[in-house]
């Protein structure tokens, strides 16, 4: 009997813990619940990918760690990049809708806003002076009343440019004429919005780009439109004087393209400073030279310099009766007239007559002669003044500036490219006496 008991107990202590919730080593959740969880897109791919490196996991148990890293380090590069060829079509897209939302957005109905950036203190206060006088002249002769025109002081450094062109951008222009130096109008360019349309007056090339159109006279043009001439005067060999500058680098770089193509030979190439008023040190290097016979001397200066070399040429042997005399536009300056050396020399340079005009009504104006940058002043503004009273915004503005028929300006024709290139025709002209007599140029 007792030992039924005994076992009775032990049967009853049995079920007893075989019915109870509580187990010692698992934890048990009281009761299923469902959370919603609210992502965008990008987080949800995020969350894909993690429970894509745990199965991974899971499905591999026999893997070692290492490889398992090695699993999750590749998803992990896989999504990285994914997601940043993403943001890159998005930056990309994101530009190019803001470029289209602005030429398509911008009404000129209302008065437009032209900033004027030019030196108004400073050594060049008065290539400044002088611009902004040509430019009132331009809105006065095209009646452009629709134009607000803003000028402000580019200063002589990188810092006082930049700081003057978002002191426009900030008074809502909606295009800049200026600066003058190259240097100072890529750091521009670079500086303020890429929709506001810039006209530089610096002659070099390599500043020009989309939305930066350079003004100037280039150099790399001009020397290509001689050679032209020097090659319809039969010359085989030639010389060169050119300034030790980064003015006469560029120059020579497009001289020794130009003369391969034309098959002439550069027998000689001298150099000399622009910042020099004795050229003894070139007249002594002339006369080292074992030959001064070539058919030409093309002699890039002009003013006095041009006179003081010419000079020099023509006393160490280089006599303009049996070698040509050629040069570019800085010879047209009535102060090389008289000059014995330079008489019947040749050289090129755009159109005369429209600018003789414009100095004309600019003293009537002012009383006073104007700076010959000035007229590059006139013709930007009356191209822009021109361009808004036809264009309704600023698409059909672009499309104005760049049409194939070009322009005729106080420098004659030109015409504008949309990668910031301007080209010019230029004319032939031959050193007389008293005047330079207009030639017909051989293309």
């Amino acid at each position: 009997m007792k030992y039924l008991l005994f076992i009775f107990k032990i049967l009853f202590l049995f079920l007893l813990y075989s019915c109870s919730p509580i187990y010692l080593d698992i934890p048990v959740l009281d009761e299923k619940v469902d959370i919603e969880v609210v992502v965008d897109d990008q987080e949800k791919e995020i969350q894909k990918l993690k429970k894509e490196e745990i199965a991974s996991v899971v499905k591999e148990p026999k893997g070692s760690v290492s490889e398992t890293s090695k699993v999750k380090k590749i998803k992990r590069e896989e999504k990285s990049q994914e997601t940043s060829n993403i943001e890159n079509n998005l930056n990309d897209e994101g530009l190019i809708s803001a470029e289209k939302q602005y030429l398509e957005g911008v009404s000129f109905n209302k008065k437009v806003k032209i900033g004027l950036l030019i030196p108004l203190s400073g050594k060049n206060a008065y290539l400044g002076e002088s611009i902004y006088k040509s430019s009132e002249m331009a809105l006065f002769e095209t009646k452009s009343d629709h134009i607000e025109l803003i000028p402000n002081d580019s200063g002589s450094t990188l810092e006082s440019a930049v700081d003057a062109a978002m002191n426009l951008e900030k008074a809502g222009v909606s295009m800049i004429i200026g600066p003058i130096f190259s240097s100072q109008a890529k750091a521009v360019r670079n500086s303020v919005s890429k929709t506001i349309p810039m006209f530089s007056f610096t002659n070099d090339e390599k500043s020009a780009e989309k939305g930066l159109w350079v003004f100037g006279f280039s150099p790399q043009q001009e020397i290509k439109a001689i050679f032209k001439e020097i090659k319809a005067n039969l010359i085989t060999n030639m010389a060169i004087i050119i300034p030790n500058s980064a003015y006469g680098n560029v120059a020579l770089e497009t001289i020794l393209v130009e003369s391969s193509f034309y098959n002439i030979k550069i027998k000689n190439i001298y150099r000399y400073s622009i910042a020099s008023e004795n050229f003894s040190a070139l007249g002594e290097e002339l006369q080292r030279s074992k030959s001064l016979d070539f058919d030409a001397l093309l002699i890039l200066a002009g003013g006095k310099q041009l006179r003081e070399i010419s000079s020099r040429a023509q006393y160490r042997g280089i006599s303009p009766k049996n070698t040509k005399y050629f040069g570019t536009s800085i010879w047209n300056d009535p102060n090389i007239l008289g000059e014995p050396a330079l008489l019947g020399g040749i050289f090129i340079a755009p159109q005369q007559s429209s600018y003789e005009s414009f100095v004309s009504r600019y003293y009537k104006v002012y009383g006073i002669n104007p700076i010959e940058i000035s007229a590059l002043g006139y013709d930007i503004l009356s191209l822009c003044a021109t361009g808004l009273k036809e264009a309704k915004d600023i698409k059909e503005f672009l499309n104005f500036l760049t049409k194939k028929t070009g322009f005729n300006g106080v420098f004659g024709y030109f015409s504008l490219e949309e990668n910031g290139k301007l080209n010019r025709k230029y004319i032939s002209y031959k050193v007389l006496k008293r005047s330079f007599v207009k030639r017909k140029l051989n293309n």
